[in-house]
């Protein structure tokens, strides 16, 4: 509450109070600032003649712009046009006249709109709380999901079967395009089909071409360059058609010095080897491409198992939260 009038403001104070409000009484505009910068009040009562008419307008907007949910309220002995009109658009909710006939009526007044705002900040805080514990029913569930697919990997393992997600990823059709024949021998001896690989390969870019339209593949490793075309032009080509394709470029090593190995991540190039000496190197980094391939098979079977047996009582929550939402703003 602010008043340069001390007598007002003992009284009004007293008056307030008594009905079980927490009351901060000041006489100087300067302290009043202070406060509100540093703390929250449900309430401001300020008198328009404190310091003037002009400063407690310029008090009430101040009010408004640092404390949004703060019910600002005005007393003033003069209730003319030209004084109240000028708080109401400053962001006053109320003018009381300030006389001994009025108290009853301020005080009442008051006591509603901080009830108000308190209800307001109950509002707040409990869909706040909704909000979190939503979250973390979301993030729970999604923790039973994982746990229920590794529990059904382990069951296959102990039964001598492929894990869920391998048998949902099924063998990985690898297409090597290389115009010489050492390096697919190679891949094809280390990545036989009892481990899940299926291999084929192309001489030329038009013939990976070809392979790709009637058998897309999933992983493509090209030669950079290749007698008809290039290697990138080959991966741009089937990745069109084939978007989750991942896809490796190599330039091979050489009696003289070493290849290097990227990997085409849409229209960037990304190294991943760069002292590319043997097809060795290509397998082991081929063995991670099938590890990731796994984990994304894995988290789409968390995310399926989450969606059947979760997906309802989720969107009835989040339907809830709307509504409540709505009603809060309708407020």
């Amino acid at each position: 509450m602010l008043d340069a009038e001390v007598n007002v403001l003992r009284a009004v104070e007293s008056v307030l109070l008594e009905t079980g409000l927490s009351v901060t009484a000041l006489a100087s505009p300067e302290r009043a600032y202070d406060q509100v910068l540093n703390r929250f009040f449900s309430v401001v009562l300020c008198d328009l003649d404190t310091p003037s008419l002009d400063g407690a307008i310029t008090f009430i907007r101040f009010v408004r712009d640092k404390s949004p949910l703060t019910v600002v309220i005005a007393m003033s002995r003069r209730t003319s046009f030209d004084v109240v009109a000028p708080a109401f658009r400053a962001g006053a909710a109320d003018v009381i006249p300030e006389n001994r006939d009025s108290v009853l009526s301020l005080r009442d007044r008051v006591g509603r709109a901080a009830r108000d705002v308190q209800t307001a900040l109950g509002r707040d805080q409990l869909l706040l709380e909704l909000a979190e514990a939503n979250d973390d029913l979301v993030r729970k569930l999604m923790e039973l999901s994982g746990r229920a697919t590794e529990l059904e990997d382990k069951l296959l393992a102990s039964d001598g079967e492929p894990s869920s997600a391998a048998s949902r990823l099924g063998e990985l059709h690898l297409l090597v395009v290389d115009d010489q024949p050492d390096l697919f021998a190679a891949l094809e001896k280390a990545l036989p089909a009892d481990k899940g690989w299926r291999l084929q390969h192309a001489q030329s870019g038009g013939e990976a071409l070809d392979i790709a339209t009637q058998t897309p593949p999933q992983v493509l490793v090209s030669k950079d360059s290749l007698p008809d075309l290039t290697g990138s032009m080959v991966v741009k080509t089937i990745k069109a058609s084939v978007p989750s394709l991942v896809a490796l470029l190599f330039v091979p090593p050489t009696d003289r010095q070493e290849g290097e190995i990227k990997m085409v991540d849409q229209s960037r190039l990304h190294t991943l080897i760069p002292r590319f000496r043997s097809a060795a190197d290509l397998v082991a980094q081929l063995s991670e491409v099938r590890d990731a391939l796994h984990r994304k098979a894995r988290e789409r079977r968390h995310v399926k198992i989450f969606q059947t047996q979760y997906l309802e009582i989720l969107q009835r929550c989040h339907r809830l939260q709307q509504q409540l939402e709505a009603l809060n703003e309708k407020k």
